[in-house]
């Protein structure tokens, strides 16, 4: 997997990345990773390892929480996108899942989803091909389409928040935690459908997740973050033979 991750150029490479917050707080220290063209790429660590600021980072959104990208760069299809408005990616095909969910709970499952569609306006009835779309992997929020997002569980909450994510037909999908607080048949569904949206349309993934079995078993590469340091990587399968990957944060035992 090493070699096919970086046999031609990548989709996304994060290049001696450093990130301050309010101009004091260390968050990523040099990190350097990279995601290929197709392929689902996981980034390991605990709680405060520099997961989500790598995410953030990427997409730009590290700045509304007063972040800047100090040095490296950030270079998306092969041009050099740090600090790029991030609208401006999402038209260029890249999008994000936040932590946490962040649907519109007053609005319905399908608001949820057209919100998601709007970037580079579209058409109506592209609008209606990009739900049934979302609806074919979902078939779920198709029952609950009419239903208020804030009435719904949380792993189908988790669905709404990838499935609109999905709306604006991104190249490049990042995901932050997408486990988290969901219980393990869900979480499991919703990686399947991950999978199957790598495997069928070569969607490329970014996966910031502590579930490290989860991840091991369905990325095909791993990067494993420890106080902003990326301390190891390599192919999902090899990390999973490793013994030390039990012991790189707390938690990770119990999966």
């Amino acid at each position: 997997m090493s070699q096919s991750l970086y046999a031609t150029p990548p989709l996304l490479s994060v290049e001696q990345g450093v990130v301050f917050y309010e101009q004091s707080i260390l968050a990523l220290r040099g990190v350097t990773r990279k995601v290929g063209k197709g392929q689902m790429v996981a980034l390991l660590g605990a709680n405060g390892a520099g997961k989500s600021t790598t995410l953030k980072a990427i997409s730009s959104l590290v700045r509304a929480e007063r972040g800047e990208v100090t040095e490296g760069r950030v270079v998306y299809q092969g041009q050099v996108v740090t600090d790029s408005d991030p609208a401006n990616l999402v038209l260029s095909g890249l999008a994000q899942v936040l932590e946490g969910r962040h649907c519109f709970t007053h609005l319905t499952v399908e608001q949820n989803l057209l919100i998601g569609g709007f970037s580079g306006r579209p058409s109506r009835k592209v609008l209606n091909q990009r739900l049934e779309r979302i609806y074919g992997y979902f078939p779920r929020l198709r029952l609950l389409r009419k239903r208020l997002a804030g009435l719904t569980s949380g792993g189908e909450q988790q669905m709404v928040a990838i499935g609109r994510a999905l709306m604006s037909e991104p190249c490049l999908l990042l995901l932050d935690e997408p486990s988290m607080g969901l219980a393990p048949q869900v979480v499991e569904e919703i990686f399947e459908i991950l999978a199957r949206l790598n495997r069928d349309e070569g969607l490329s993934l970014l996966v910031a997740e502590q579930n490290i079995n989860i991840a091991l078993d369905y990325a095909h590469y791993a990067f494993v973050l420890e106080n902003g340091w990326v301390v190891d990587e390599g192919s999902a399968a090899e990390l999973a033979t490793r013994k030390q990957m039990q012991n790189y944060y707390l938690g990770a035992a119990q999966a």
